[in-house]
């Protein structure tokens, strides 16, 4: 028995990352990435094209980054306007946001990387242009760590705080090799990115605004929250679209997080939306949310503003009122702020899909959401 256990213990120490990214910091031009090892590591670098921007991909493979690099780098210089940092698989990626005619250069050397941004002709990879929602014609899914397809034509804007109050988090569920739920011809992940793009537009008149990803790659769970909790953010929501083996379900619901999932039929969802990050799922409620004081006071609110965006959207749309709910979701769990879960309908029920697939019925979502949000943030 000893033996088996000391195997199992070197089997299990034996499967560790090679590299362990420690930090990823930004100023002027100057991107530097730091590693606990203390040897030359060198990214594979490309550039894809995004909308309007070129974004230049630093991966990493077998590697992993610690919890205290930042997911999110908010910037708006003359080079650059974001830095995402992403861990997916055992593999790393640095997306870094280039203003129009942006060159780079990549240096590495023992236990850094740098990257020395400067004005010239940026090189576009060919990457198509982002039309969604489309039917789709193929299941060829993507990497996780690769962007595979660019922005709505709604580019979300610069993030600034300036003089805003408040910071509200857009999170569009799933996104690259997690297409989410599936119905009708449609991907769940591409139209949440549709309203909630648009949504993300629409707050900006009044608030800071992040969006957790603005293009159709896929983003921890964990690391949504990290991104809202890096920006202090003071709200966050995730957008999502809901799937059922019966074609008769149908309605709108709204989440918030919950310790305990109120009923079977919200854990049922709950663990759907876990299941594409399993082990985050896993992690004990103390490790995000210290104080229990803190966490009635977030689940309160939570629920309010979950009354009102339910509300908003059921006289918007007609769809059925199918309730709000506290389920243990993982994409919750990890929030400092307040935050809640939509599901705007199901994606098997073409007349609840329907209300989603045009601009105008994104937009009149994204306007319902707004409006209750705004009724609580003044």
């Amino acid at each position: 028995m000893k033996r088996i256990l000391l195997f199992l213990l070197l089997f299990v120490s034996a499967i560790t990352f090679s590299d362990t990214l420690k930090n990823v910091s930004y100023n002027n031009g100057k991107l530097i990435g730091t590693f606990r090892e203390n040897k030359q590591i060198i990214p594979n670098a490309s550039v894809t094209k995004l909308g309007n921007e070129d974004v230049l991909m630093l991966s990493f493979s077998d590697s992993q980054m610690e919890s205290s690099v930042p997911a999110f780098i908010n910037r708006n210089d003359q080079y650059i306007s974001k830095v995402y940092t992403v861990e997916s698989n055992g593999i790393v990626v640095v997306y870094v946001y280039l203003k129009p005619s942006i060159t780079y250069q990549v240096t590495s050397r023992s236990g850094e990387f740098q990257v020395a941004l400067s004005n010239g002709q940026a090189a576009a990879a060919q990457n198509p242009r982002y039309t969604a929602p489309q039917r789709q014609v193929n299941n060829n899914n993507s990497s996780n760590a690769r962007i595979t397809q660019a922005q709505p034509q709604s580019q979300p804007s610069n993030i600034s705080r300036g003089n805003k109050k408040y910071t509200i988090v857009v999170d569009p569920g799933h996104g690259g090799h997690d297409s989410g739920a599936r119905g009708n011809g449609y991907n769940e992940k591409d139209i949440a990115l549709q309203v909630a793009t648009r949504l993300a537009n629409n707050l900006r008149q009044d608030y800071n605004v992040i969006m957790t990803r603005d293009s159709d790659f896929f983003v921890p769970l964990d690391t949504r929250a990290k991104i809202g909790n890096d920006a202090n953010a003071d709200f966050f929501i995730s957008i999502h679209l809901n799937s059922s083996s019966s074609s008769s379900a149908n309605g709108t619901e709204v989440f918030y997080f919950s310790k305990k999932d109120q009923g079977s039929y919200a854990t049922q969802v709950a663990k759907f939306e876990n299941k594409v990050d399993g082990s985050y799922g896993d992690v004990p409620f103390s490790d995000f949310i210290l104080n229990d004081i803190f966490y009635r006071k977030n689940q309160k609110t939570s629920q309010a503003i979950a009354e009102s965006v339910l509300n908003n959207l059921i006289n918007t749309t007609g769809l059925r009122r199918r309730g709000v709910f506290g389920a243990n979701f993982a994409v919750l769990r990890g929030s400092n702020s307040p935050s809640i879960l939509v599901e705007l309908g199901f994606m098997n029920n073409y007349s609840d899909l329907s209300q989603y697939l045009t601009p105008d019925g994104q937009e009149r979502a994204a306007n319902a959401i707004g409006s209750a949000i705004r009724s609580y943030f003044r």
